[in-house]
């Protein structure tokens, strides 16, 4: 039988929370284990169970309305399309969405002891209110480190967000992903040295109590500008066209020097990571050209947030770069 009335102690709601982790909460503060309340529900989460089936009772007990819930736990959300207020650009669910602990202050703000997990899009790295890193390497609260010492990176947090208001957040997701796999891959290739820029701004995030940041969380915090800096210009519908054209390579990697994202930049030989891109660019357009025309691309180009049903936006629907019909 379903329950019929709410919890004793009810816990307050908190945006695109993961509903597990919505679950631990009301858990811990009626003093029962998350198993407990989940058996309350009476619902039986087998394989194929959809996870809306725990909307209607986990209302009841948590003294929230169905309506309430999704505007909270995006995973309640079973639409991609929608004019719905509040429920537009929210995180879309599926096995690439990152899961992380939201910004500790921002939740203690809110009146919440207790870590909140929540889903993550792919511009969610910095907390702007209190300046708190939340992105790679944080995998606890604890882990959220202060990067007042390096302004550039807040900076560049905001300009991340320019960015996806200019070319359409589809396409800088893509370049995010690939820009910081470049730069891992130059980082290992070319041995970044040991220089007095380099070494202060790894050097400058540290935890309250003094202990030093891990080496991955401060290589993701630090160098975020030029990760960010290099999606901007791969994400560029203007650079890849330059890029892929015959003869444009030469301007194409100049402007990585142009940009401050590594200065005085010259790839080596052709098994240079930005180099590689390009080439597997032009392989992947080639091939989904060859096959089964542009369509293909949205499989690769999934929408990472649910989107207005109309007005569309017409960044995100591009002329082919090899001179090819529209997709």
């Amino acid at each position: 039988m379903p329950p019929t009335r709410r919890l004793p102690r009810l816990v307050p709601l908190f945006r695109d929370e993961s509903v597990d982790s919505f679950l631990a909460r009301p858990a811990a503060a009626n003093h029962v284990d998350t198993e407990e309340l989940r058996a309350l529900l009476e619902v039986r989460m087998l394989k194929k169970t959809p996870i809306t089936a725990l909307r209607e009772p986990l209302a009841t007990v948590s003294g929230y309305t169905e309506h309430q819930l999704p505007l909270a736990l995006p995973e309640f959300i079973t639409v991609k399309n929608t004019d719905t207020p509040g429920l537009v650009d929210r995180p879309l669910i599926n096995d690439r969405t990152p899961q992380r602990p939201a910004c500790r202050l921002c939740t203690l703000r809110a009146g919440i002891a207790e870590p909140v997990i929540c889903w993550m899009t792919h511009d969610r790295y910095v907390c702007l209110r209190h300046w708190l890193w939340i992105g790679d390497g944080c995998q606890n609260p604890d882990g959220q480190v202060d990067i007042s010492p390096l302004p550039a990176t807040v900076l560049a947090h905001r300009q991340h967000r320019n960015l996806i208001a200019r070319h359409g957040r589809r396409w800088v997701n893509l370049a995010f992903h690939d820009a910081k796999k470049i730069f891992l891959a130059w980082k290992e290739r070319y041995e970044f040295g040991p220089e007095e820029a380099i070494v202060r701004r790894l050097t400058a995030l540290t935890y309250p109590s003094g202990k030093s940041v891990a080496d991955g969380l401060a290589l993701a915090a630090g160098f975020h500008p030029e990760i960010v800096a290099r999606s901007g210009l791969l994400a560029s519908d203007h650079w890849e066209r330059t890029a892929l054209r015959d003869g444009g390579l030469a301007p194409f990697i100049g402007e990585v020097s142009s940009r401050g994202i590594v200065v005085g930049y010259e790839p080596d030989d052709i098994d240079d990571p930005l180099i590689k891109w390009v080439r597997d660019r032009l392989t992947h357009y080639k091939f989904a050209l060859h096959h089964a025309g542009w369509d293909t691309l949205s499989l690769i180009l999934r929408n990472e947030t649910t989107r207005r049903a109309t007005n569309q936006p017409t960044k995100d629907f591009r002329t082919c770069p090899l001179t090819f019909p529209r997709y």
